[in-house]
């Protein structure tokens, strides 16, 4: 009898252990995943605000340093953000049937000109269709895959499009929300841009340019942690809202 109490006893024991074991765990990785969303919740409101006053210098800094080893900070001006790392060698070889200016000029000429000849501002494109226009953006969530490795940021743009008055001959603006995510990596400890998506389309129809340092199927098969909004705002309990793919 005196075996069995112990052997009944030591089960118990490991059973606690391993629970409190587990509770901690959880605790701490659940802190972890919740602390790295609000960061990348602050980054994504960074880089916002920088493609939202046409900072291009500025949002070349959150882009991935791949991209950055093929892209100069010259050609991301020169294309107003919209330029993807094998540019040159793609369909945008050509611009309305004209070969794209080489390299040393970009780098002479980063700024645009207006017809007249004069530099202009440069603008962020964030879609084809130049009468859209961005004003703000809210969060829907943020997803993190378990390695830690990789993360998607979801938001809802926010702005107000305006027919074409050369076509409808009179000035028709309405508001529109259209949703947006921004792909990230970790390197070297720093959240990068690693997808450069364009979502645009008169149409109504979604295209994409994309730099990927793995490949595209990747990103559809990982296993992601996502944390709502609300969630970011929401403790000591934000495994209330944690959606666990």
């Amino acid at each position: 009898m005196d075996g069995i109490k112990k052997i009944t006893s030591y089960i118990l024991s490991v059973m606690v252990l391993l629970v409190t074991i587990s509770g901690k765990s959880w605790g701490q990785v659940s802190d972890e995943v919740l602390k790295e969303a609000k960061i990348l919740a602050k980054i994504e409101n960074a880089y916002f605000k920088k493609r939202l006053n046409n900072d291009l210098k500025g949002a070349y800094q959150f882009q991935h340093p791949a991209f950055k080893e093929k892209i100069s900070v010259e050609e991301f001006l020169y294309f107003e953000g919209r330029v993807v790392s094998d540019y040159r060698e793609g369909i945008e070889s050509h611009i309305s049937g004209g070969l794209l200016p080489s390299i040393n000029f970009i780098k002479k000429n980063p700024t645009k000109r207006d017809p007249l000849g004069f530099p202009r501002p440069s603008y962020y494109q964030w879609y084809a269709n130049p009468f859209i226009t961005v004003k703000s953006f809210s969060l829907e969530r943020v997803s993190i895959s378990k390695d830690g490795k990789y993360a998607k940021v979801e938001i809802t743009i926010e702005g107000e499009e305006q027919l074409n008055p050369a076509a409808v001959r009179a000035d028709i603006r309405f508001d529109i929300e259209r949703p947006h995510v921004d792909y990230w990596e970790k390197v070297d400890g720093q959240w990068v841009v690693t997808v450069l998506a364009k979502n645009a389309s008169i149409s109504g129809a979604r295209t994409a340019y994309r730099f990927i340092p793995n490949n595209n199927d990747a990103w559809q098969k990982m296993d992601y942690i996502e944390i709502d909004s609300e969630s970011l705002l929401a403790e000591p309990d934000p495994e209330r809202h944690a959606l666990q793919n």
